[in-house]
Order: C-alpha cells, then structure tokens, then sequence
C-alpha cells in the first residue's frame, strides 16, 4: 500500500487533480462575478435586483454556463493527462513513471466517474448506443409520430441524452434516453414521412340506408378532396353495427404525420356539417 502511495506522490498527479478541482471553482467564481455585477448595474438605475431578466433569458443563461461547467470539466479530464504525458517526456529524466501514474490516475477517474461519481456518464453511453442503432436500423427517426408510455406526439429531438415528442396540445414531453432500451414504445410512421390515421364516428343506429349512403358518399369526397390526405396511400371506410349505434371508422394516411390534429379537427368539424345538412343523427351512446 505504501509502494502504490509512493506511487502517486509525484508533482504531475497533484497538478492534474488541483486544476480538475480549480477549473470548475474558476468557472463558478466567473458566473458568480458575472451575475454580481449585473445586480450592481441594474441597482445603479433603479431596476430590481431579483428579477434581473425574463424568466426564459434566465434559463438559457443557465444553460449556457451549464455547458460551459461540463465541457471544462470534459477537456481537463481527457485533456490534461495528454498534456502533462508530453509536458514530462521532454522535462523530466522519469518519464515513463510519470506517464504511468497520468494513465492510472486518468483510468482511475474515468472509472469513478463512469461507475461511482455520476450516473451522466452512463446515461451518456447508452443514449448514445440507442441513438447510434436507431440510425442504422432507421426504427425511429426525427418527425415520426410516436407513442412512449402514455404520451404521443410527433418527435422532434433524439439525441444521446433526451428523446423529445411534441403533443397535439403543444406540449413537449421529454424523456431520458437511455431509458429507451427499457420502454416500450410504437411508431406510426416507421421511418416516413406520412402517418396512418384512424377516425371513428358514431351515427345513430335509427337511421335509414338512403341516409347512410349519402353520409359515406360526403365522407368519401372530404377523405378525397382534404389537403392533409396521402392519396398515393389506400382511403378505407369501415361500418359496423353496435347495440346503440353504427360506428364508421375512415382509415387514411396523413401527408405529414405533424398535421394530423390539424387533419383530424377539419374533418370532425366537416363531418358535423354534413350531419346537419343531411339531418343525419349522430349516436349519444359512449363505447366501453
């Protein structure tokens, strides 16, 4: 135990770890300063000293020095042990002891880092694995529409940290990367552009077979003639009879899988129309 102490205690290994450890007290201290005087300027003319800027300039100064913590952090750590490595080959008659001592302390802290410090790591290596397989097997790709647990929406971000979707509501869920090995998820696009689409109505069960007709004939034409619509892709329509109602399923493909709320409301507000003029009874039964 002594040896591998006698090991370490060279000036090289204390030089590594005192800058690992000063680079982000630095880093803290500049960002602390930084915001000090901004206060000052801002007391000077009478501003509040709280609410500096706006709530979202706030976060993305954060951000900002988040990034900059980490990609400090990030070069001293590869970086310093290449450095001090060449500084001591030319510099010191011990060099090959010197090296060792870099590359068992680097090893030792990546180790740490990688299994012990933080899960960052980890997380980093495994987005990235999935994020590497997704491309090469092209299962999910940016601008799919996509279901992860209860959220669906369209995909707007996949890198080697978070996996993005954006709901029909304007909601943006965020989920952890890594976690994607584990969660089962289904893409409606697989990897195009357009997205299947399934839209139920419910007519009620009274009505004539003339009615009927011209209900499919009306809803054929919106399918047909809607902006929204793939046409090179098959237009379905499905009836079936229920105890309380005639359920109509319309089976299309959305050109852009990111209009489908959009597809869904024109011809939810179309089909009302044509109920109404067609005095069409709509079913006010709900399905179990």
């Amino acid at each position: 135990m002594a040896e591998l102490i006698q090991y370490f205690q060279n000036i090289y290994v204390v030089v590594y770890l005192i800058l690992l450890v000063m680079s982000q007290i630095a880093v803290l201290a500049l960002f602390t300063l930084f915001k000090t005087r901004r206060r000052a300027r801002r007391a000077k003319v009478g501003l509040s000293e709280h609410r500096l800027l706006s709530h979202a300039n706030e976060l993305e100064q954060h951000r900002q020095f988040t990034k900059l913590q980490a990609w400090v952090f990030i070069c001293q750590l590869f970086g310093l042990p290449i450095l001090l490595c060449v500084i001591a080959y030319f510099m010191s008659n011990e060099s090959s002891g010197i090296i060792d001592s870099l590359t068992i302390s680097f090893l030792l802290m990546f180790f740490w880092l990688t299994f012990v410090g933080t899960d960052a790591l980890k997380s980093l290596l495994s987005g990235f694995a999935f994020k590497v397989l997704a491309g090469f097997k092209k299962t999910i790709q940016v601008g799919d529409v996509m279901q992860i647990a209860d959220c669906k929406g369209e995909l707007i971000s996949l890198d080697s940290f978070h996996t993005q979707l954006k709901q029909a509501n304007g909601y943006v869920v965020t989920f952890p990367t890594a976690e994607m090995w584990h969660r089962r998820f289904a893409c409606a696009t697989a990897g195009t552009a357009s997205s299947p689409c399934e839209i139920p109505f419910f007519l009620a069960s009274n009505i004539g077979a003339d009615k009927l007709q011209r209900f499919e004939r009306r809803l054929w034409n919106e399918l047909q003639n809607s902006r929204y619509v793939d046409l090179s892709e098959p237009i379905k329509i499905h009836f079936m009879q229920n105890k309380d109602c005639i359920e109509v399923n319309a089976l299309v493909h959305v050109a852009l899988a990111r209009n489908e709320s959009v597809f869904k409301s024109e011809l939810y507000r179309a089909v009302l129309l044509i109920c109404a003029l067609e005095k069409i009874s709509l079913s006010s039964c709900e399905l179990e």
